[in-house]
């Protein structure tokens, strides 16, 4: 099955199968953006669901992160209904959905979202250089390909249009 990963600065960080990332954007649209609609959530539903992240973007979208962990952590495991037999098949998901809490079960993304936004901030430092934080494929050789995807290529995707890592 193939697998997904946080792109940013110079360091990829695995998330796990797309099974395992579409559930926890489905959680946050259903969970956080609904609930808190008064928020704009557009720098995770869009930007970073379908297109990546700018430097100017990376400061609001980790305080969103945050802001969903904290809703996460707030809503029981049984908010969603998880099929039980998939536990364990690290083919199928990488998520411990028995765990107490969504924020428990998705606490991974939020920690590896946060060290892609380190490491694109020590990149941009480093070398003066921007590489953006952005979801990707990230099994080989797939992987090779769209790391050198053009930014240009996710700015012409429409609202309609899926995400590359989902195609």
């Amino acid at each position: 099955m193939r697998k997904i990963g946080l792109d940013g600065g110079h360091t990829v960080y695995e998330l796990g199968p797309v099974s395992d990332v579409v559930l926890f954007f489905g959680c946050l649209n259903a969970f956080v953006v609904s609930q808190y609609p008064e928020n704009d959530w557009s720098l995770l539903t869009d930007r970073l669901y379908k297109r990546y992240l700018r430097q100017d973007d990376l400061e609001q979208a980790f305080a969103l992160m945050e802001r969903a962990k904290g809703i996460f952590l707030m809503l029981p495991r049984t908010t969603v209904e998880w099929d039980e037999s998939l536990q364990g098949n690290r083919e199928i998901t990488w998520l411990d959905s028995k765990q107490d809490t969504l924020g428990t079960i998705f606490s991974r993304y939020f920690d590896l979202f946060s060290k892609a936004q380190g490491s694109a901030i020590s990149f941009f430092g480093e070398f003066g250089i921007y590489q953006p934080v952005r979801i990707l494929i990230s099994d080989m050789p797939s992987f090779i390909f769209e790391r050198k995807r053009p930014l240009s290529e996710y700015d012409e995707l429409s609202l309609n249009d899926l995400p590359f890592w989902l195609r």
